[in-house]
């Protein structure tokens, strides 16, 4: 098993820093081992002992982008906030967005909707979406439907390109502006890999 992920040359600075920060706050909070293997038709496994306060194990597709990992991470904070975890139980997760059938689509279902409840709280410093952006309605409404989701993330890209093209990086890096756009690229690359997180 991988001990690696794989990081994708295009992924932001951004994008992967919250990748991290938010496995860090899984292994920290929930006690949550995190691993990367190859893996097909399955994106994670989340292998659970029987008590509550016991190290959890997770297994991440080594092929995940740092926007699906962010969407794992909050989706299997929901399944151990609502204990579906627990006694022994092994979670699988298949790709984003697949209509799960049988008898865990009710516990899927639940953690999707606590998850999107996470991920947007105002409150929500450890598992949401990054800070500067949790509470724009205007961003919030952008990502919700996919054509617009999709338009966003195009204008985003090319006003990224233009940032480093232009080399004017050094004098934005610190304004709000700049801010802004790395956290809207951010939160819009992971409800693009997970549009469940909309509403």
């Amino acid at each position: 098993m991988a001990a690696e992920m794989i990081v994708s040359p295009g992924e932001s600075h951004t994008l992967v820093s919250q990748e991290e920060r938010l496995r860090r706050h899984l292994a920290d909070r929930f006690s949550v081992r995190t691993r990367f293997a190859s893996m097909t038709d399955v994106r994670a496994l989340l292998v659970s002992a029987s008590t509550a306060d016991a190290e959890k194990s997770l297994v991440i597709a080594g092929d995940a982008g740092a926007a699906e990992r962010i969407y794992l991470y909050v989706h299997v904070a929901a399944h151990i906030a609502l204990q579906h975890n627990l006694p022994l139980v092994t979670i699988v997760e298949g790709p984003p967005g697949v209509t799960r059938l049988g008898d865990d689509s009710h516990t899927h279902l639940e953690a999707e909707r606590l998850a999107r409840a996470m991920w947007w709280a105002p409150d929500a410093a450890d598992l949401g979406a990054p800070a500067g952006v949790r509470g724009s309605a205007l961003l919030r409404r952008l990502v919700s439907r996919g054509a617009t989701r999709a338009a966003l993330r195009s204008v985003l890209l090319a006003l990224r390109a233009a940032y480093y093209d232009l080399g004017i990086e050094r004098a934005m890096a610190s304004t709000r502006l700049a801010a802004w756009l790395r956290d809207a690229f951010c939160v819009t690359a992971v409800v693009t890999a997970a549009p469940q997180l909309s509403d």
